[in-house]
């Protein structure tokens, strides 16, 4: 009996051993070199955030087995990117921005904190985001996306076998750079009724980089293989536009990244 218990002590030792190892393979890690904000993304977890796509002549690209793909310039790394988290418990927070929304507390949260390290390091400057801040004050709200509509075309074909076929048509907004591109997409809202934007960052698989800070060699992905992207002054227009997204994606996201910005001015300050 005591050897049974022993041995089933064990099982779940190992089991949650490779959980927790599953778990923070899954995680986004933020850190900084002496000139980057450097982004640590899961390269396989295909149910997560961040996704591999193959570019298509629609904008919307197609998701790809990365394990089972050879990994070259058409293929895109797509991270719906967060900017706020409802508990400390991330290693991607800045505890220095809080705020609250529809009497939530709020922190700061992966693009809060790549926002927050570029600015200590120079890659963005404090009247780069005051310029932003002025910038989406002046958005009416016609220009959000979420506003625009969803647009329902019914075929004048003959339906097929009693059903007929419709297509939906949802804006979507794209801004490119040579390093990268920011997406707002607008899907249906998982928990109530309509339409909500999200903010996807798109990086081609050229720029992304290996452990070491080389770039990744075209080729399939590892099991649990990580990448990395670093933000830097060469590419800070690409942050820029991700914030800006936000910005015009609905009036939320407008208020939301407004408070954040102003948070980090304010620490900058200090």
């Amino acid at each position: 009996m005591r050897k049974f218990i022993f041995i089933l002590l064990g099982l779940v030792c190992l089991t949650f051993r490779a959980f927790c190892a599953d778990a923070d393979y899954k995680q986004i890690l933020i850190s900084t070199t002496t000139n980057s904000v450097r982004v640590r993304l899961p390269l396989t977890d295909v149910t997560g955030k961040v996704r591999v796509k193959e570019k298509s002549s629609d904008g919307f690209g197609l998701p790809v087995a990365p394990m089972k793909t050879l990994l070259g310039g058409n293929y895109y790394l797509e991270w719906q990117i967060g900017y706020d988290i409802p508990t400390t418990n991330s290693p991607t927070i800045v505890p220095e921005i809080k705020f609250i929304r529809n009497g939530e507390t709020k922190y700061g949260h992966e693009l809060s904190k790549i926002i927050f390290e570029s600015v200590r390091l120079g890659i963005l400057s404090t009247n780069d985001l005051i310029r932003e801040i002025d910038s989406l004050k002046k958005i009416p709200p016609t220009e959000f996306e979420e506003s625009q509509a969803v647009q329902v075309e019914a075929s004048t074909n003959n339906s097929v076998d009693g059903f007929q076929s419709a297509v939906q048509r949802l804006p979507q907004f794209t801004k490119s750079t040579p390093h990268g591109w920011v997406q707002i997409q607008l899907k249906q809202k998982q928990r109530a009724v309509g339409y909500q934007a999200m903010v996807y960052v798109c990086l081609p698989m050229a720029e992304v980089l290996a452990m070491d800070g080389s770039p990744r060699k075209p080729g399939s992905a590892r099991s649990k293989e990580t990448v990395y992207y670093d933000f830097t002054r060469a590419n800070s227009d690409l942050l820029l536009d991700i914030i800006h997204a936000f910005g015009i994606a609905s009036q939320q996201h407008n208020e939301d990244i407004r408070q954040i910005l102003g948070k980090i001015l304010e620490t900058a300050g200090n």
